[in-house]
């Protein structure tokens, strides 16, 4: 299979390359020879906004994949959507948790920036599962990934909010994009919430060989 990747959106500013925007987040498009995936939509504009510049047409995109429900990976999803029109988004259903962050005093709602109804009016379909979802025969998400190795936890200034309370969150929306190439596995992190070599182990759970 021959595949590319872009990344659209990433956490660096992009200084003076063909007017490309940087900001907090990411968005990666995964294109196949049948295909195209986009891996989470940045935080605001970027993503669609260098998707112009690089000559990328998001009309084309059949799936969007969201590693989890924070709003540097969700917050695109607005400007993305008016270029994609109607299409599937694959998620784990805590991606619509009510997320904050807490560093002592300062407490901050880090969650999708949008309500669900408002996404689906602009074409969005959602799939949310815990499952893995295979998207192609070489292309799929690990679903939730397992807490197996002793030295990975859960960053603990994440919470969701559960009535007026905050809890720690789990996270169980944190999922990964699998490639099986030739050459081997090629595995697109979000930000591995759950551990880099837990969603790697994941991986090779999933795509014996």
């Amino acid at each position: 299979m021959q595949f590319q990747i872009t990344t659209l959106s990433e956490n660096c500013v992009a200084v003076g390359a063909r007017g490309l925007l940087g900001e907090w987040g990411l968005s990666i498009l995964v294109e196949t020879d049948s295909e195209k995936i986009l891996f989470d939509t940045g935080a605001s504009i970027s993503a669609a906004h260098n998707a112009r510049i690089l000559g990328k047409d998001l009309s084309k995109v059949s799936k969007i994949a969201l590693s989890h429900g924070h709003y540097d990976h969700t917050g695109g999803l607005g400007d993305v959507l008016r270029r994609t029109g109607n299409v599937e988004v694959i998620a784990h259903p805590d991606v619509w948790s009510l997320k904050y962050v807490r560093y002592g005093q300062y407490e901050g709602y880090i969650g999708i920036p949008f309500r669900r109804e408002e996404l689906e009016t602009l074409g969005a379909s959602f799939n949310l599962t815990p499952d893995p979802v295979r998207i192609t025969s070489e292309i799929m998400t690990t679903g939730v990934v397992p807490m197996v190795t002793g030295y990975e936890e859960i960053d603990p200034v994440m919470f969701v909010k559960e009535g007026n309370t905050l809890q720690p969150d789990p996270l169980a929306d944190d999922l990964s994009l699998i490639i099986k190439t030739e050459q081997g596995l090629v595995v697109l992190l979000g930000c591995a919430h759950r551990g880099i070599i837990n969603v790697l182990r994941r991986a090779q759970e999933l795509v014996p060989g």
